[in-house]
């Protein structure tokens, strides 16, 4: 596979370039404020039984995968929301189902973006079972690699990921986990595996078990061991990277506005072509790509993750830890209790875990 040089220029400019565009505050620059989340097909390898698509798919359509008359549309329609958002840093971000699966497509999209753009960070989720037959020259625009572990091996997942460094251009791998009853047991081997191996890390509860209970008390145990395990990589040398580390949340976060785009700067497209605010909601719907005025579409307030809410209680207000749990994740709400208002549904098991993710960033800076 040759090194796709360009596309690394066409990033570098993007992130120097000074015209205008909105990016993100100190230290914040190279965050990409806007993001595209291409859910361009829901077939998929594997049934596992916490993801959001599976679980979502058949709410309100049929189509399992993207046609060719409203791919070409998309093509079209994200150098226009490109041009009308007015954010430097964007991103591009495929799931799925399984998107490996087409290739061909993710090209196709990378392509669009590097001639009609001053370019896009490129990332691809997948759950790596494709590694030894894909076209990687499909590929070559794509720096950052998600795998999600589902139920495979450690050992198997060395192999996947050893195949993606040496054939592809991704600068970073990150390992994702949903903490079912398989990776809760094993969440500090993982956290154990990525740190010896130089990968990123990303846990996400599964909203799917039951909220609260027996689950949420197993959790927190769990954060607290893997917080454990990292404060004595960090005190051996290792970078500890706690960005989105667990359920999505940026621990170093201190400034006042929020850094989550949902129902603002977050551009979720549907294989039917229906667009939404939320990357977990599948059966709620803005828009589609062929309406008019596309970033009004994307606007929704039910979704502002964001801890100036009015429907906030009082008490997240004065919480320390307001600017990095923002009230908590709107759908999530949803999802638990039918109203995006009100106090995060992890607020019991943030609390103890967000200081404590502070701290690794303290630990981190001092060393």
């Amino acid at each position: 596979m040759r090194k796709s040089t360009a596309h690394v220029q066409q990033l570098q400019k993007m992130y120097s370039l000074d015209n205008g565009r909105l990016q993100g505050e100190a230290g914040w620059e190279k965050f990409p404020l806007f993001w595209f989340i291409l859910f361009l097909s829901y077939q998929c390898t594997r049934k596992c039984r916490y993801c959001y698509a599976l679980n979502q798919a058949g709410v309100g359509r049929q189509r399992l995968e993207m046609d060719e008359d409203t791919f070409a549309v998309l093509l079209d329609w994200i150098p226009d929301v490109w041009r009308r958002n007015n954010v430097k840093v964007n991103i591009v971000n495929f799931l799925g189902g399984e998107p490996l699966l087409r290739t061909d497509r993710i090209r196709k999209v990378m392509d669009v973006v590097y001639s009609h753009t001053d370019g896009m960070q490129g990332l691809v989720n997948t759950n790596a079972d494709l590694v030894d037959t894909v076209n990687w020259d499909d590929l070559e625009s794509i720096q950052w690699m998600t795998v999600n572990i589902a139920d495979t091996s450690l050992e198997e997942l060395a192999r996947r990921m050893n195949v993606i460094r040496q054939r592809s251009n991704v600068i970073n791998q990150t390992i994702a986990a949903t903490l079912d009853e398989v990776n809760l047991e094993r969440v500090v081997d993982i956290t154990r595996f990525g740190m010896e191996n130089g990968y990123r890390l990303r846990f996400y509860k599964n909203l799917f078990a039951a909220p609260g209970g027996e689950y949420h008390r197993k959790l927190l145990k769990k954060y607290h061991e893997v917080v454990d395990l990292l404060e004595k990589y960090i005190a051996r040398g290792f970078n500890v990277h706690t960005t989105f580390l667990i359920d999505i949340l940026i621990p170093s976060w201190d400034l006042p506005s929020s850094p989550y785009p949902c129902g603002r700067r977050l551009a979720v497209v549907f294989p039917d072509g229906t667009i939404g605010p939320c990357i977990r909601n599948h059966g709620f719907t803005t828009g589609t790509i062929l309406d008019p005025d596309p970033l009004r579409r994307l606007q929704c307030a039910m979704f502002h993750y964001d801890g100036t809410r009015s429907d906030l209680p009082e008490d997240c207000r004065e919480c320390p830890s307001r600017d990095v749990c923002q009230g908590g994740c709107p759908n999530d709400k949803l999802l638990v209790t039918g109203n995006s208002a009100g106090r995060s549904v992890a607020c019991d098991l943030h609390r103890e875990i967000i200081p404590r993710l502070q701290h690794l960033d303290s630990l981190q800076r001092r060393s």
